[in-house]
């Protein structure tokens, strides 16, 4: 059955067309009255206004735009969770464009399809950003509400939403510094990521903190942040440092795989090593043990990076942008032991 029009609307209440339209509009050139009559007409008709023919008549378009690392990450799943969430509250639509890996020429692609739908904001959340000297990046900054989500890149006018990374891998080697553990390792992600880099540098100086020599031999990087490359990088660790009594993994899936490595060897966790990741994924809490881990407010970056974009667009401002940081807090539970100076293996 072929829904009810604006026209039928209109000749259901007894009015011009254009009038019907001012209603639904939210124009102030009407009266109580008339107002009344119109959405009277639309109940009894159960009307429901097109998106897109609002968007012609009000030069808007009710959507946001998000680019996006593969969503079937559960960090960047949580943030486009969070955005789409708060987008909705705002009365905005928010359409999604996921890049796969291996796909980093989607950028452009989603970029010019999201400028062409006329997005009302745009969020950015790709930390490896291939378009951050881009002419079409930066028009969109220039034009529309731009955020950035856990990217270092700096493009004046836009703002930028992120987790601490630094304190957060600060946090966790400095909670086994002070389990007693003195050779801590740690297990980065791809360090072209700038939270890779971030949570080096925070690991990093948790040792100086805590008057322990770096050891360059202790630090595993990552192609990715995934199950066997944690694995992978737990047994080169094992092998170049068979006395390690500590790891940092800075993912969750790098952390599992860590302990993988380690049983497969005949090594208890936390009995013989410690470890500690960072993600706070749900399968952490429910693991044996339950894992020691960093949480990311993902949902909370997401919900931010929408409200901002929503905080602009209603002030119809310019501005030079501006950094969130928030803290990702350090969840403690049992796969850290605290070191008694004898040896157990």
């Amino acid at each position: 059955m072929k829904g009810a029009t604006i026209r039928d609307v209109a000749r259901r209440a007894r009015l011009s067309h254009q009038t019907v339209s001012r209603v639904i509009n939210g124009h102030d050139s009407v009266t109580a009255e008339t107002r009344d009559r119109v959405l009277g007409a639309i109940r009894e008709l159960e009307y429901v206004p097109s998106a897109v023919a609002r968007s012609l008549s009000s030069q808007r378009t009710h959507t946001l735009g998000m680019v996006t690392t593969d969503v079937s990450d559960h960090f960047f799943a949580e943030a486009v969770a969070g955005a789409e969430a708060e987008a909705r509250k705002r009365g905005y639509f928010l359409i999604i464009g996921s890049i796969e890996e291996g796909s980093e020429d989607d950028e452009r692609t989603y970029l010019r399809l999201m400028l062409e739908r006329r997005v009302e904001g745009l969020i950015v959340a790709v930390p490896r950003l291939r378009l951050a000297e881009d002419d079409l990046l930066a028009d969109a900054v220039a034009r529309i509400p731009t955020v950035l989500v856990a990217s270092d890149i700096d493009l004046p006018g836009a703002d930028h939403v992120d987790i601490d990374n630094r304190r957060g891998g600060q946090e966790a080697t400095a909670y086994l510094a002070a389990q007693k553990h003195r050779i801590i390792a740690t297990i980065t992600g791809p360090l072209d990521w700038p939270s890779a880099r971030a949570r080096l540098d925070g690991y990093r100086d948790a040792l100086r903190e805590a008057g322990i020599a770096a050891d360059r031999a202790l630090v595993e990087p990552c192609v990715d942040w995934g199950l066997e490359s944690g694995r992978r990088a737990a047994d080169r660790l094992l092998s170049s440092a068979p006395t390690l009594t500590a790891i940092f993994a800075q993912s969750d899936l790098l952390a599992l795989g860590a302990i993988a490595a380690l049983r497969a060897r005949g090594l208890r966790v936390p009995e013989d090593v410690s470890v500690v990741g960072f993600d706070d994924i749900p399968v952490s809490s429910v693991f044996d043990p339950p894992l020691t881990t960093v949480r990311q407010p993902m949902r909370e970056v997401g919900e931010l990076a929408a409200r901002l974009i929503g905080d602009r667009a209603a002030s119809a401002r310019k501005t030079k942008g501006t950094r969130h940081t928030l803290r990702a807090p350090l969840v403690i539970r049992g796969s850290v032991a605290r070191l008694d100076g004898v040896s157990r293996r």
